[in-house]
């Protein structure tokens, strides 16, 4: 498939940076990146260990971003709000829409268990492929098709 419909779906996490180039090196008909994040990595917190790790996942998102502007590829963020299977959902949804004929791959190597699973349900309705970070490679999920 051309670079033109393949859109890559990934959940914001603290080490996405380094599994990005690597999925990219693999998969070079990437067309769009797509960064999945939970709206709470963007507010405060009084405890120090939260704070850390969620200043940690926006500066992953940030490299992530800056990968794909060197590489000439697309990226935009979708901030996901609780419960995260209806935000997930409505997102996803947007996103087919504006890609009818896309190849979309899900990256679930980082963020909360919620938008992981999230994302992991609705993998098969979009005929996706999922990464999953334990095997270290693609897996191909049921492959199911939208009725219009």
């Amino acid at each position: 498939m051309d670079r033109a419909g393949h859109v890559h779906i990934i959940s914001a996490g603290e080490k996405i940076q380094v599994a990005y180039p690597a999925l990219i090196r693999k998969l070079p008909t990437i067309s769009r990146t797509i960064v999945f994040t939970d709206s709470t990595i963007h507010e405060g917190s009084v405890d120090p260990e939260t704070e850390r790790h969620r200043l940690a996942v926006r500066n992953a998102v940030a490299a992530v971003q800056e990968i794909a502007a060197s590489l000439s590829i697309p990226v935009s963020r979708e901030l996901i709000f609780p419960p995260s299977y209806g935000s997930v959902r409505s997102a996803l949804t947007r996103i087919q829409r504006e890609n009818p004929d896309a190849r979309f791959m899900f990256d679930l190597s980082g963020g909360s268990k919620e938008l992981c699973m999230a994302l992991f349900a609705f993998a098969p309705w979009l005929g996706g492929m999922v990464y999953s970070p334990l095997t270290k490679k693609p897996h191909a999920t049921y492959r199911c098709r939208i009725t219009r």
